[in-house]
């Protein structure tokens, strides 16, 4: 059977996203999987919230079936979908990590009907003035023009933004706060990486989370992870994931 995790990834994610990563676990001995969401990297996009998690659920259960000390790991948008996965039962039983914050509060202030705030966060990441001061702000490691081409390409070619903005709102932030208190162990066996210098998703973000859902994950704090250590430090973030026992 096959080794190594199964990454929940954030809006935008791109296959390019764990190019470096993958390179870094290959060389130990095993190999990073993706969940690839429907509406990402022009794929069609899932008709309902349900179908969109109908393909994730489908993806889980291959890696799971295929592969030995299996560990999701859950990161920006990717941890709203590990919620939701708990409290559907779906990966009560599989380790999980959250690598650094669980963006909870931005979700819980949406207001319904929410989908144009999408489509502005996708065009923002189309002009080239916020993309080089995202990348002055946010990416810690030198990226040549190819890279960082590939990395912006995630967000444009994110039909789904809309979608996770309408659907990812206050009344789901609800919905799964009701079902994981009458399953409580959908909160069990989650630990969070906390990344001192990740500058997209604050700390009280994360914290709303914990309070809402009465959660005590153990978390380590790396000071110098960002909110991209699979991108700026795959030596480091690899290294990690072996001590972790994938």
């Amino acid at each position: 059977m096959s080794r190594g995790p199964l990454v929940l990834g954030d809006t935008g994610h791109a296959l390019f996203r764990l190019s470096r990563a993958r390179a870094t676990s290959r060389s130990v001995g095993f190999d990073v999987k993706e969940v690839l969401y429907p509406g990402f990297e022009g794929r069609p996009c899932a008709v309902s919230l349900d179908a969109f998690f109908e393909s994730v659920e489908d993806q889980v259960e291959v890696y799971r079936l295929s592969h030995k000390r299996p560990v999701v790991v859950a990161t920006g948008f990717g941890a709203l979908v590990l919620l939701e996965l708990r409290a559907r039962g779906t990966v009560k039983d599989l380790p999980s990590i959250v690598l650094g914050a669980v963006p909870w509060r931005s979700a819980a202030e949406r207001r319904p009907g929410s989908r144009a705030s999408g489509d502005e966060e996708r065009a923002r990441f189309a002009d080239p003035a916020f993309q080089g001061e995202f990348v002055e702000t946010h990416l810690h490691s030198p990226y040549d023009a190819s890279e960082l081409g590939a990395f912006f390409a995630g967000y444009a070619t994110c039909d789904a933004l809309g979608q996770i903005h309408e659907w990812f709102d206050a009344g789901w932030t609800e919905t799964v706060q009701g079902r994981l208190a009458v399953r409580p162990e959908g909160i069990d066996g989650i630990r969070v990486w906390a990344c001192g210098a990740d500058e997209v998703i604050d700390e009280d973000e994360h914290d709303a989370a914990v309070r809402a859902l009465g959660a005590q994950w153990p978390t380590e704090r790396i000071e110098h992870w960002g909110h991209f250590p699979y991108l700026d430090a795959p030596g480091p973030w690899i290294g990690a994931l072996g001590h972790a026992g994938v």
